[in-house]
């Protein structure tokens, strides 16, 4: 009984540990001297989990919910692109 209560908790909130990963290598590669690339795998993240958020229902987006699906995705979308476009935007000159 309390196995299946673990595993649906770990399936509850998979798409948010996924989303904790890609953020955890982001924040590496910034560490690493490497901030644009991590930059841009921060902004990718966001952008995972906004179509995470979009697409999988409530019980499946887990900790992903915190509002509305739409208030969630638009949020998510527009911090994704607002971290990308910072991240294509800045002059590569002396920076990795």
């Amino acid at each position: 009984m309390h196995r299946a209560r673990a595993v649906r908790a770990v399936m509850a909130n998979a798409a948010f540990t996924l989303v904790v990963v890609i953020l955890a290598a982001a924040m590496l590669l910034v560490a690493l001297d490497r901030w644009r690339r991590g930059l841009v795998v921060f902004g990718t993240g966001t952008g995972v989990a906004a179509v995470l958020r979009a697409v999988l229902s409530n019980r499946r987006a887990g900790l992903l919910r915190v509002r509305s699906r739409a208030f969630d995705v638009a949020v998510l979308a527009a911090a994704s692109a607002a971290i990308l476009v910072v991240a294509w935007g800045i002059s590569p000159l002396g920076t990795r």
